[in-house]
């Protein structure tokens, strides 16, 4: 399951932005954003924050698990 992934996807899709744009307001390049929605890495710290400040996540939403 990839559900931080999926999440970041979805938060990114939500407000209608390519990877590129998202990628960018969180200052990760597009490859390593392509690669969080994947689950193929997870994101850093640094742009957990990023998210949070960017997109007023709320971080214990992004690691809830899903049922």
């Amino acid at each position: 399951m990839n559900a931080i992934g999926d999440k970041v996807k979805a938060i990114r899709l939500q407000h209608n932005l390519k990877q590129v744009t998202f990628a960018e307001k969180i200052r990760i390049s597009q490859g390593r954003l392509s690669e969080i929605e994947q689950g193929k890495t997870k994101p850093s710290a640094e742009t957990l924050f990023e998210l949070r400040k960017q997109f007023n996540v709320d971080l214990n939403w992004l690691f809830e698990e899903e049922n």
